[in-house]
């Protein structure tokens, strides 16, 4: 029997990230006073605490900044071994998701990588794949 899988809550803050990516797009808020990207998703710039913002698409490309292979299961819903990384976007912001299909692939610190989608009924999830 295979356990359904957790999703992220949207809030009021985080809800158009969430909302953005059912249309498979990767935004990030941009401060309107610094121009900062900043990623997590929060109320206020971390650069220059100014709660004025707006959202900006990202380009979906990235470079690997750091990764770890999960063999140990910590959930039913994820089959191990997986790969995770920490993808340094174009924008300035890093992002963690899952690496598709790393088989095909030694992975390593400073390959570029592209956003793809992975559809679930609940949420779809970014998820990156080497770039060719």
């Amino acid at each position: 029997m295979e356990l359904p899988r957790p999703y992220p809550r949207p809030d009021r803050d985080t809800a158009p990230y969430w909302e953005a990516q059912r249309g498979h797009e990767l935004k990030f808020q941009r401060c309107s006073d610094c121009g900062e990207s900043r990623f997590p998703i929060t109320p206020v710039c971390p650069a220059c605490r100014s709660f004025e913002f707006e959202w900006t698409s990202s380009s979906g490309r990235g470079t690997i900044y750091s990764y770890t292979v999960v063999h140990h299961q910590t959930h039913p819903a994820f089959a191990v071994p997986y790969t995770i990384v920490l993808v340094e976007m174009e924008e300035g912001p890093r992002v963690v998701a899952q690496l598709r299909d790393p088989s095909r692939m030694l992975v390593r610190i400073g390959t570029r990588v592209s956003l793809d989608w992975e559809d679930h009924p609940e949420q779809p999830l970014p998820v990156f794949v080497p770039e060719p």
